[in-house]
């Protein structure tokens, strides 16, 4: 079950300032077959479609990130780093996790899901979400939003197409 964490109306995804821009390193070459890209970055240059970041930088592997603080109940304020992958070219999400992992900024929670759109339309397509212990509502709904923010649904489908 997936459940979705709903940001109020007022609250703007913005850039968290400890976050690295995109630099043209990340943007393709021998030196890094993911892009790294945060979601802020894909809703103010890309319309909101991480898919037209991929057309549009010849990506065929890329991590959303988000950065996020939430309320737990009993536990106060919590910090997220949530990576997402969508991936055309990877058989094994083990390298992007770690790196998620390494570009988690101190004082966060690495959230990881891969989303290996290559499979899309068939048995083994699913989405894998690491183990974290955070409770799958809150886990699904990090992930969730991401997901949703990102467009990541449409970008899989429009991705299935352009293989055939």
């Amino acid at each position: 079950m997936l459940a979705a964490v709903n940001l109020p109306p007022s609250q703007k995804i913005e850039r968290d300032r400890f976050m690295p821009k995109p630099t043209s390193k990340d943007r393709g070459g021998l030196m890094s077959p993911a892009h790294f890209v945060p979601l802020a970055d894909i809703m103010q240059s890309y319309q909101g479609a991480v898919y037209n970041y991929m057309r549009e930088c010849q990506a065929h592997n890329v991590v959303v990130t988000m950065p996020i603080r939430v309320e737990i109940a009993d536990k106060g304020a919590q910090k997220f780093f949530v990576s997402v992958a969508v991936t055309m070219q990877f058989y094994s999400p083990e390298p992007l996790s770690d790196e998620a992992r390494r570009q988690t900024p101190k004082g966060h929670q690495t959230v990881f899901a891969w989303v290996p759109a290559d499979l899309y339309d068939t048995a083994d397509f699913g989405i894998y979400i690491d183990d974290i212990e955070i409770g799958e509502n809150l886990k699904n709904g990090l992930v969730g939003e991401v997901i949703d923010k990102a467009s990541i649904e449409d970008a899989v489908i429009a991705l299935s197409k352009d293989k055939e």
